[in-house]
């Protein structure tokens, strides 16, 4: 891709950015790839998940950098309020509950006494790590991961914090083949020797409406061999492809054309995450071309930079150092 090619939208750096939760957007719907990440368009109201959910990650931080004592919860607790109340005044509370402060105040006592022992387990190396791993010697994926820990038995893997509101089959059925995960487990093969690593854990936290129990907490393991990656390095790649392809195919349309070609919408999943919010452009307009100058009523322009969010620790890898031979032999699918 390259910013000196004539697009019939204006270029943005961020087009060059592609992270686990980018490349997820465009496998949902590349049509609302295009909207989100292309034109950057987002809605001007915050979402209360996401924004509890990031909270959550400032009191999970807290919490495995100063354990698990009362104080330390209380100091967790007091960092997730703050974050949260920047977007959501007290007066919301009813309306978005069970996630909100007072709630999160009782998930994390239920959460500490619920795994007591993590310390003994393990060992807090970094938390907040972001940067770049290859995915071949002219591709990068950005990533960011909740935290890097050592096993005291010897191996390193990642515990990455998730907060939802139901906790079934399908929340757990996820994991295995998610992007993110195997994303996470490629930065650790590349950090670390192959025999120490084991993957991540998605550690989950449910908010639940009912009255008791108030909450569900499950841990889902995410254990991958080396050769078990090939599969994920080979997704990854094809996706990444496509993506790549589509921004060509986006650089000969012009708003003359009665469609847009590129970036074609995938109508099977207009209803996933209470709905797109783009549904009512792709039903209206036949070339988003034609209407993109400006964004629509009740949106912004804001791109997703993964490098804009603060981290404690930074992690670039050289292609032609360490890694040279594990993607040599992802590629060829070789014995590792």
């Amino acid at each position: 891709m390259s910013n000196e090619q004539n697009f019939p939208i204006p270029y943005h750096p961020t087009w060059e950015v592609v992270d686990p939760s980018k490349l997820n957007d465009f496998i949902t719907c590349p049509r609302m790839y295009f909207y989100s990440h292309m034109l950057g368009w987002k809605s001007e109201m915050p979402n209360n998940h996401l924004v509890f959910g990031s909270a959550w990650h400032e009191a999970m931080e807290h919490l495995l950098l100063n354990g698990y004592s009362g104080a330390s919860i209380r100091d967790a607790q007091e960092k997730l309020t703050q974050y949260y109340r920047k977007e959501f005044p007290e007066e919301t509370d009813d309306i978005f509950s069970p996630k909100t402060p007072d709630r999160a105040t009782l998930a994390l006592v239920e959460y500490t006494t619920k795994y007591p022992r993590d310390f003994d387990n393990f060992e807090v190396l970094y938390t907040e790590v972001s940067g770049t791993v290859p995915i071949t010697n002219k591709k990068i994926m950005h990533f960011r991961m909740d935290d890097v820990l050592k096993h005291v038995k010897g191996y390193y893997f990642s515990l990455e914090h998730k907060t939802g509101s139901y906790l079934n089959n399908q929340w757990r059925m996820q994991w295995p083949l998610s992007m993110q995960a195997g994303t996470y487990i490629h930065s650790l093969y590349c950090l670390y020797p192959q025999e120490l690593v084991r993957g991540i854990e998605i550690n989950g936290t449910f908010f639940k409406r009912t009255k008791a129990p108030l909450f569900d907490f499950e841990r889902v393991p995410v254990w991958k061999l080396p050769h078990q990656m090939r599969s994920w390095y080979a997704t990854v790649n094809y996706w990444i492809n496509q993506l790549e392809s589509e921004t060509g195919i986006l650089a000969d349309e012009d708003d003359s054309s009665s469609v847009m070609h590129s970036f074609p919408m995938n109508p099977t999943n207009c209803s996933k995450y209470f709905g797109c919010p783009f549904h009512d452009f792709c039903t209206t307009w036949q070339n988003p071309l034609q209407h993109c100058f400006e964004p629509p009523l009740g949106m912004k322009v804001e791109f997703w930079d993964p490098r804009d969010r603060p981290a404690t620790k930074k992690m670039e890898f050289d292609p032609f150092d360490k890694i040279e031979n594990m993607l040599k032999e992802l590629e060829e699918g070789d014995s590792l």
